[in-house]
């Protein structure tokens, strides 16, 4: 095929040559190397027509694209040549022709660079990011959609502008980092607006809802789920947009455990009445949502039935990711029914299709639900689930600082170029000092576009703090209120349900009960189950007016409940030493806080790293200076050898936000100590 290729070649240079000296030696040259060229970029045309037909299989589309190459190459006009590289390197990444992708891609690139075209520029990095998202390589997607962003908005091409955005804050979405995708999906839709653009609004809406109910914010999710309906309604082609959004928007009632609205809207979806035949792998998603609704709300009818169904479908299209979710709900089913043994066979077969796709989230879900249903083996799975967790936090930590890394790094070339551009108009000043007064209007008439420019940008930022000083309230008044109705029902069952039952059941105890001795136990049995509920009630009403350390309760009891919490997960014997001069009502919540945070961290170190059998905490106050030490008798680790770990790194910070002193003295097999210690009027 090679040798093939170069013998093509080397006839098309030969006829190339001969071709060239004809027309020199043609009194007509002009009008024949316009001929000569007409016919080439009809050819590179139709061969670019013919590898985007469908009808033909996939090789020959290839050597289709291919054959656009060659002749692309032979083109004399490089702005002519460049057009024709974009195209053909973005039609590679769609047949998969990853080695003519690289190659022509990258000559792309270097033309656009001399040529000084930026929109071919940003089309070059668009095409590199469209390659990179298609192959999950998301960090590599987002700094090639930057750049060209970076390219795109240089030119004030606001549409390829605004589309730079909304893939930022795709890639940014999928590996987490939600408030950077956030930020830069808002960006892109204030430039849709402005466009006028409804279908890229409905878009930016609908990716929206999807992060903000990752984001556990279900309400803004309903918001923007709803928004993008409405813009969707001034769509002519709608293909499956609207059943996507009423899926998603059924999701969010899911979580919200409004079983009735996400069925509803499910089955709303659903009704599409040609949805099997266009999407199928959509409608066997739908059945399984529906499904897997009913399950939860204790509707059991025709569940499994409905659950097998989707998974015929999704095993007949091969659909990994749906395979796994649909048995991971035939497994919850199962162990409804009380069929372990079947519920864990079905949760095992989705951990090990999770594992063969490497699908972390998938695995994640399948190892929670294995350590809830396998109970010999749930401390297995449940180490292996929060090692994989810390691992791709990790990883998508990374990733998130990539991604700030790369803007960072755009704004000090911006920085730069624009002290190099002030050195330049300081030398033509001076060089050009006949021209001073013209150059001088130029620069007030510039100066003056950049101040409003300056001034507007202020105005709108000022608009935007507003906005979110205003959500903060919002926020703050919703917490108020939700507190104030946890309070409420608390004190309703102590003072109301409580007390009835109290006087019930000394009613009961004064009633003498005539009959045999079993009648007399059961009467005596109801009044000490009448008791149980009292405690249950009083516990639950304890509970709900419970607050973490801003409460009422003694932070040594908080303390104390964390650490037992934690020594019996890292079966290590701990000891807590507080003295009783310590009047922790007159300490701050601030300081409390950061505190019962640093004994988190270092107990959570001693199940991870240090093996302990032996924890001690002590709390000692010196005039007043608060100190906190925390000794284990584990492994120990070199520190001065050592990077310091996120962990002690959190510690030392939250000692420094108190203006204290944070002191780590650790030695091998001889164990570790931490030594913390602050003003109380800090």
């Amino acid at each position: 095929m090679k040798a093939s290729l170069y013998s093509f070649k080397y006839i098309q240079f030969i006829f190339a040559s001969l071709l060239f000296a004809c027309i020199v030696s043609c009194s007509d040259t002009s009008n024949f190397s316009v001929s000569f060229n007409n016919d080439l970029t009809d050819s590179i045309n139709s061969w670019i027509q013919q590898s985007k037909n469908r009808k033909l299989v996939i090789s020959d589309r290839q050597k289709a694209l291919e054959k656009a190459f060659e002749n692309t190459n032979i083109l004399h006009s490089d702005s002519v040549k460049n057009n024709y590289y974009s195209k053909i390197s973005f039609e590679a990444v769609n047949l998969n022709s990853v080695n003519l992708f690289k190659i022509v891609n990258a000559k792309s690139l270097s033309l656009s660079n001399k040529l000084h075209d930026t929109l071919k520029i940003g089309e070059a990095h668009w095409n590199y990011a469209f390659y990179y998202s298609k192959n999950e390589v998301v960090d590599s997607a987002y700094y090639h959609y930057h750049k060209a962003y970076e390219n795109f908005k240089k030119i004030k091409h606001e549409l390829y502008t605004a589309k730079m955005l909304y893939n930022m804050a795709f890639a940014q979405g999928r590996l987490k980092d939600y408030t950077g995708s956030e930020i830069s999906m808002f960006e892109a839709l204030t430039i849709y607006k402005k466009l006028n653009r409804d279908k890229d609004l409905y878009q930016c809406y609908n990716y929206l809802g999807l992060i903000y109910m990752e984001l556990e914010e279900f309400d803004r999710a309903i918001y923007y789920n709803k928004k993008a309906l409405e813009y969707l309604k001034k769509i002519n082609d709608k293909s499956t947009f609207r059943e996507w959004s009423l899926s998603n928007l059924g999701l969010v009632y899911q979580k919200l455990s409004k079983y009735d609205e996400a069925i509803e809207s499910f089955e709303e979806a659903l009704n599409n009445s040609n949805l099997k035949e266009r999407d199928i792998n959509f409608y066997a998603r739908l059945i399984d949502n529906i499904a897997y609704t009913k399950f939860l709300d204790g509707d059991t009818l025709n569940v499994f039935k409905d659950l097998e169904k989707s998974l015929k479908i999704r095993d007949s299209l091969k659909n990994s990711q749906g395979i796994v979710i649909v048995k991971r709900h035939l497994s919850e089913f199962f162990a409804s029914k009380s069929d372990t043994l079947q519920a864990i066979n079905l949760a095992t077969e989705a951990l090990n299709l999770a594992n063969k796709v490497e699908n972390n989230r998938d695995k994640l879900e399948s190892l929670l639900l294995l350590s809830k249903i396998d109970k010999l083996n749930s401390s297995k799975y449940l180490k292996y689930y929060v090692h994989l967790e810390d691992s791709l936090q990790v990883e998508e930590r990374k990733a998130r600082n990539k991604f700030t890394r790369i803007r960072f790094e755009t704004d000090e070339y911006i920085e730069e170029t624009e002290k190099l551009s002030q050195q330049k108009v300081l030398i033509l000043i001076g060089t050009f000092i006949a021209l001073l007064f013209i150059s001088l209007s130029y620069f007030l008439m510039v100066q003056r576009t950049k101040n409003k420019e300056l001034l507007f940008e202020r105005e709108q930022q000022k608009s935007n703090e507003e906005i979110f000083s205003l959500m903060l309230k919002q926020q703050s008044k919703l917490e108020e209120g939700r507190l104030k109705e946890r309070h409420r029902i608390s004190e309703d069952l102590h003072d109301g349900v409580l007390g009835k039952i109290f006087g019930t059941r000394i009613g009961l105890g004064f009633l003498s009960v005539k009959g045999d001795e079993s009648d007399t136990k059961k009467h005596q049995f109801y009044i000490d189950e009448l008791q149980s509920i009292e405690k249950e009630i009083r516990a639950i009403s304890h509970e709900l007016k419970s607050e973490v350390l801003s409460s009422k309760v003694d932070f040594l009891k908080i303390v104390e409940s964390l650490i037992t919490e934690k020594s019996k997960l890292g079966n290590f014997e701990c000891n807590l030493d507080a003295r009783d001069t310590i009047f922790w009502d007159k300490i701050s919540d601030h300081i409390k806080i950061n505190f019962y945070r640093i004994i988190q961290e270092a107990l959570q170190n001693c199940i991870k790293y240090s093996k302990a059998t032996q924890v001690a905490i002590q709390f000692d106050l010196d005039d007043e200076l608060l100190k906190l030490t925390i000794k284990d008798n584990g492994v120990g680790f070199k520190f001065n050898d050592k990077r310091k770990g996120i962990g002690l790194k959190n510690m030392q910070s939250r000692a420094q936000k108190l203006n204290g002193l944070f002191y780590v003295d650790s030695t091998i097999n001889e164990g570790t100590t931490i030594f913390v210690s602050c003003l109380i009027e800090n």
